[in-house]
């Protein structure tokens, strides 16, 4: 696997809320993980980083390249649910951070599987011979609606309540994770990213750029994209191409 982060504050935000981290676990395993947080002047901060350090620090602790895939399965949900309790007992503790909470989108990375959780409306994207696809379905207010059939794909842009989300890390006592898991072909590309590009990027845009397979460059690309269609929010972007299988 090739991997390539970026993460940049926008054009209009006065500080960076998200967070991103990747690297390895040994043995042809890696981790990547994107986290928005949301909640007050310094709360989307505390949350997103928060949980980037819970997670990613339980997920180096916890991972084995033994492990089996219901065993990833439980090891992310588990890391997952144990920032949410971080978060949400930190939030209470402090009256001031009251609401705090993040999204997050986590992938474990091993041979060509990609097992993916995630809550919120930060997203993995599956790029496959030149085709784009969204492989996360947002925690949304305006997926809600979508799903429900009272509001089209074409008018969520303009829905006045479209960052409302329905779930996220650290808000509540609990937190609902989903999980899926991806066999990966070889040049395969995931991209994991914020709102703050898919708000503002096309998928026809994304697909154009995820099509260099220089991914640094893509990396800056993808940002520049959004803060050309207005860069309103932080953008966030770490692109893997898998090469596990390929002759290359």
């Amino acid at each position: 696997m090739r991997i390539a982060g970026i993460t940049d504050i926008g054009l209009s935000r006065e500080n960076n809320q998200d967070t991103f981290e990747y690297g390895s676990l040994g043995d042809n395993a890696q981790y990547a993980i994107v986290c928005d947080g949301m909640g007050g002047e310094n709360g989307g901060d505390i949350a997103s980083r928060m949980a980037m350090t819970t997670i990613v620090s339980r997920i180096r602790k916890g991972f084995s390249s033994d492990m089996n895939g219901n065993q990833i399965r439980n090891l992310m949900l588990t890391v997952i649910n144990a920032a949410n309790a971080e978060i949400y007992a930190k939030a209470k503790d402090d009256k001031r951070l009251a609401g705090m909470g993040t999204t997050a989108v986590v992938v474990i990375l091993m041979q060509n599987y990609a097992y993916i959780s995630h809550v919120g409306d930060s997203r993995a994207y599956l790029l496959r011979d030149g085709s784009l696809s969204q492989i996360t379905t947002d925690h949304s207010i305006v997926q809600e609606l979508i799903s429900q059939g009272k509001l089209s794909a074409s008018d969520a842009d303009d829905y006045p309540h479209k960052n409302l989300l329905t779930r996220a890390v650290g808000v509540y006592k609990t937190v609902s994770v989903d999980y899926m898991e991806l066999e990966l072909k070889p040049e395969d590309k995931l991209l994991l990213c914020t709102d703050g590009l898919s708000n503002f990027c096309s998928a026809e845009a994304i697909t154009q750029i995820l099509l260099d397979d220089d991914l640094e460059s893509s990396c800056k690309k993808l940002v520049n994209a959004a803060c050309n269609a207005g860069g309103l929010d932080n953008i966030t972007a770490i692109v893997i191409m898998n090469h596990f299988g390929s002759e290359s």
